[in-house]
């Protein structure tokens, strides 16, 4: 899983390069995506940040069509934004920009486009200024442009975290913003005996007539009091480097601390939006179909931003919401001590006990 296709070297023929210096390619729930760059420095971003998912390398890509291709450029100017498209402002930092066939994203002097005449071809541009080449707006921009590929591809991020309820074998999502509590209640359930795809990232996409969730980042990330709950005990030693998108949390390998516990899909049959509220006891309430979709696109803003593949998105969301059960989750103090617990509480949940 971890060793790289070997770069493709360009080709020189009738006075042009025929390729790119670098190209990798990537297989994702049986879609194929392609790196290309002229710059070493930049495919390695993209093959460094693609290392931290759950996504395969091809060490052999003869024959394989890319479902999407990733071109990155290191030393060019960025083009300047057609007139006339309409824009939002992206709560993360950037501006979108789009007519509903053209996409431009644009953070500091960085770019990300994708043309009508080729929507499976993502051109990005990295800027030059200090603030541009900044660890966190690297990961950021590689992140972005990741996504926007895996979009054209049917393949739809999710701010949420996944696991799989044992005694019904069910998936149950936990979908919230930054500090809503999804690290924690994946990393109390993955030590109370469930099986676990991902604490904060997840890829949505349709197969048949359903909606399945597939794990993205290999590593767990959790807070300062998370670890000093207790549910790490005697694994402090394998909190590596804080996370480039918020320095607060320390990131650590599941697979070392909960062994035979990782499952890489799952069918989401049950969807906690949870907020810490800092009161004693934790309660939940079950929302319709209509506040489960309308809380899925709060949280998947991009089903907006991103109009050309927005249809599509929208689509997945809403399959999403009427299959599965939607939960508003007031997560109080009891949710943040013993596994067990979390388990027994969520558990009786999705049992329809209402708690």
């Amino acid at each position: 899983m971890e060793s790289l296709t070997r770069p493709d070297r360009k080709v020189w023929a009738a006075g042009h390069y025929l390729r790119p210096a670098f190209a990798y390619h990537y297989t994702v729930a049986g879609r194929f995506i392609c790196v290309e760059s002229d710059d070493e420095q930049a495919a390695d971003l993209f093959r460094s940040y693609f290392g931290g998912w759950h996504v395969a390398p091809l060490d052999d890509a003869r024959g394989v069509r890319s479902d999407a291709t990733i071109g990155v450029q290191m030393h060019a100017q960025a083009p300047t934004v057609p007139r006339g498209l309409e824009s939002f402002e992206v709560a993360a930092g950037g501006v979108c920009h789009t007519d509903g066939q053209t996409y431009f994203f644009e953070s500091h002097d960085s770019a990300i486009h994708v043309g009508a005449q080729n929507p499976s071809h993502v051109e990005v541009w990295i800027g030059k200024s200090v603030t541009a080449r900044e660890k966190a707006a690297l990961a950021r921009l590689a992140f972005n442009a990741c996504m926007t590929a895996m979009r054209r591809c049917g393949l739809f991020e999710l701010h949420g975290a996944g696991v799989v309820e044992p005694k019904r074998s069910g998936g149950v999502l936990f979908v919230g913003p930054s500090g809503s509590g999804k690290s924690t209640l994946a990393t109390k359930l993955a030590s109370a005996g469930w099986q676990y795809l991902s604490d904060d990232t997840l890829l949505l996409f349709r197969n048949g007539e359903s909606i399945e969730a597939r794990a993205l980042r290999r590593v767990f990330a959790v807070t300062a009091p998370s670890v000093a709950s207790g549910m790490l005990a005697g694994f402090e030693d394998l909190l590596t480097e804080p996370v480039p998108f918020d320095p607060h949390k320390r990131r650590f390998e599941p697979e070392k601390i909960f062994p035979d516990g990782f499952v890489e899909t799952c069918v989401p049959r049950n969807i906690f939006f949870p907020v810490i509220t800092g009161e004693p006891s934790s309660r939940t309430r079950r929302l319709s179909q209509a506040e489960t979709m309308s809380q899925l696109i709060r949280m998947c803003p991009w089903a907006c931003y991103d109009k050309p593949a927005a249809r599509a998105h929208l689509g997945v969301l809403s399959l999403l919401a009427r299959q599965s059960n939607g939960y508003e989750l007031r997560a109080g103090a009891d949710l943040l001590g013993d596994a067990a617990f979390v388990a027994r509480f969520i558990s009786a949940s999705v049992g329809g006990e209402g708690l």
